[in-house]
């Protein structure tokens, strides 16, 4: 092991691999970090190795760790140990052997190749099948990170340097596992050391290489633990390179795409507006996989300006479409207007249940807002904070855009009155349409009342969300309308959809009972028949009824409805005087009465005689004899 590899001794049986990373990451930065467990378990048995990136890092560890968590540790630079007898006997070797080992390295090293920008889909038998076929592989290696994933690039050592410029020759800018890759020799440590010294920032060389798309990246070389790491930097330097063609509006930008579409079949469907210079698909730097968009540069703007609008079909089965997925296709901007847009996009709303709009009001106390606010309403602010707080937990219930709550309301404010304040809240807005005013009064009216006594609130509903806002922000808290001591509590009304959509029914059935019973109202039990009615259209506009002609025979009009029916016998007629309603007319005769009449007209006939019948009969009063 190298000496900035350090030796850790009287770990505790609990020790882990993250708590004694945090206890040495505090030096400085750590390449790998371990305890030594018993097999089968999680037992730590005592020790653990920390390797640091720089030496000097792991010699002040060495001074200033002492202890794991209470326990005290003993600490010592790593030996590295001798596993078999063949490196023994390595070691203990002449030294012309030793030399005539390391000539051959050299010349080994000499025909090593770096490949970058390599996919992570690639594995090192992948890699050495590809370079076979130019020579003899003595390895393939592809760097890992410390957390296992791939650094993107690889190593490929041939037999001997000619194979090797063979192999760089043929595979430069070819694609391997469907990424473009870049081949190059692999840098010496003497050369990277000098490279280091004569560069300006002496870490770093640099140079430039192209990829078929003719954008520019650059290649980074590090040295670090006898390992040529190359990182690929993409960088914003094309524009300085290369024109842009953001400008001339031949660049788009493609979203909602599949993550397992390629660029072969993307460029197939794009081919149909125009002849395209490249396709890139945008890949996530971790995982080199897609992120659902792409680049497409089109050889023409009249090719870009086609596929946009085609795009924009708005039909069922119109648009573009990859994959079974309709593609999002806008023009491309730079960097910075894109990062323009980003800041001064505005925060939209999403959800609909508003809850944004519950904030609208909201008086704290303590705030600025809260200064001169009477303490009673203060404690009615609170309270219904309180209550609407515990409404909107029920996920029915959200937030309306137009209908208001105003609370703290004076006994003596009516519908009239509130619809008034409502409408100087927003003067000189014509367009201003309140749908519902209405004061909520008791059910219950006092003795000699029409109506009950106000309860203090009421409901405004506004036809426009603008409008409505407006007045809140107007009426709410505002000491010029009852007065400081009485101020108006505003808030956007909770609704509940349940309620609304029942009312909603409720309100569709009563249409289409109205309709029908206008239509039982015209009719009556028994047959009707619709009259016959026909028009004439006179020359001038008007119309005037048809004459209809004379039916073709005399007699009563034979219904066709009545043929083949037995007609009902006509009704009896009743017998003068044996009505029923005559009897009941007629007062009962008892036959003592009768008889009794007889014998007084009897006796007034012997007594008076019988006289004609126009004679008069003067007859006396009973007070006259």
């Amino acid at each position: 092991m190298a000496a900035q590899t350090i030796f850790v001794g009287s770990l505790p049986a609990t020790a882990s691999n993250e708590r004694l990373e945090e206890i040495f990451s505090e030096i400085g930065p750590i390449k790998q970090c371990f305890v030594v467990r018993d097999k089968g378990t999680e037992k730590c048995r005592g020790f653990g190795f920390v390797t640091y990136s720089m030496e000097e890092d792991a010699q002040r560890a060495l001074k200033e760790i002492k202890e794991y968590d209470g326990q005290r540790l003993s600490l010592s630079v790593a030996k590295k140990k001798i596993k078999d007898k063949k490196k023994a006997e390595a070691v203990a070797a002449p030294k012309e052997n030793e030399e005539k080992f390391k000539g051959i390295k050299k010349i080994q090293m000499k025909s090593r190749l770096i490949i970058r920008n390599l996919s992570f889909k690639c594995s090192e038998d992948d890699l050495k099948q590809v370079f076979e076929q130019f020579g003899t592989v003595l390895e393939s290696k592809i760097p890992l990170k410390p957390d296992g994933k791939m650094r993107g690039f690889a190593f490929v050592m041939f037999k001997n340097v000619s194979e090797a410029a063979k192999a760089l020759k043929a595979m430069n800018l070819k694609e391997i596992k469907g990424r473009q890759v870049a081949v190059d020799w692999a840098v010496p440590k003497d050369k990277y050391v000098a490279t280091q010294q004569s560069s300006d920032s002496g870490l770093f060389f640099v140079f430039f290489c192209f990829c078929k798309s003719f954008s520019p990246f650059y290649c980074l070389h590090i040295k670090l633990d006898n390992f040529d790491i190359s990182c690929l930097l993409f960088l914003s330097l094309a524009k300085k390179l290369l024109p842009s063609d953001v400008k001339e509006g031949r660049t788009v930008f493609i979203r909602n795409l599949s993550f397992d579409t390629e660029e072969e079949g993307l460029e197939e469907i794009l081919l149909r507006y125009g002849e395209l210079n490249y396709i890139k698909i945008v890949l996530h730097p971790d995982t080199d996989h897609s992120k659902g968009c792409a680049f497409a540069q089109f050889k023409t703007k009249e090719a870009a300006d086609k596929c946009i609008a085609a795009a924009q079909d708005e039909a069922e089965n119109g648009g573009v479409r990859v994959d079974g997925r309709k593609l999002l296709i806008v023009a491309a901007v730079s960097r910075e207007d894109a990062t323009k847009m980003k800041v001064n996009k505005a925060k939209v709303e999403t959800g609909t249940r508003n809850l944004y709009l519950a904030r609208e009001g909201l008086i704290r106390a303590g705030t600025k807002a809260a200064e001169g606010v009477p303490e009673a309403d203060m404690i009615k602010r609170t309270r219904f904070e309180e209550v609407k707080r515990a409404k909107l937990r029920d996920i029915n219930v959200f937030v309306s855009k137009t209908r208001l709550c105003v609370h703290n309301l004076p006994k003596s404010v009516d519908n009239k009155k509130l619809k008034a304040l409502c409408l100087q809240s927003v003067k000189g807005d014509k367009r201003i349409r309140i749908t519902e005013c209405r004061v909520m009064y008791d059910k219950k009216p006092e003795k000699g009342q029409v109506m009950g006594q106000s309860l203090g609130y009421g409901f405004v509903q506004f036809q426009d969300h603008e409008h409505a806002l407006s007045a809140l922000r107007y009426l709410n808290n505002n000491p010029d309308i009852f007065g400081s001591h009485k101020r108006p509590i505003v808030e956007f009304s909770l609704e509940d959809s349940r309620k609304l959509k029942i009312k909603e029914i409720r309100h569709q059935k009563n249409k289409v009972c109205v309709p029908e019973r206008q239509k039982q109202d015209r009719y009556f039990s028994g047959f009707k028949t619709n009259p016959e009615v026909e028009h004439i259209d006179l020359e001038n506009g008007k119309k005037r009824r048809k004459v209809l002609p004379l039916p073709s025979h005399r007699g009563p009009k034979i219904r066709k409805r009545d043929k083949g029916k037995q007609k009902a016998p006509p009704p009896k007629k009743a017998k003068p005087g044996s009505s029923w309603n005559a009897s009941q007319r007629r007062p009962m005769e008892k036959p003592t009465q009768d008889r009794f009449d007889n014998l007084v007209e009897q006796y007034k006939k012997k007594l008076v005689g019988n006289g004609g019948k126009n004679t008069s009969i003067k007859r006396s009063k009973w007070f006259d004899s």
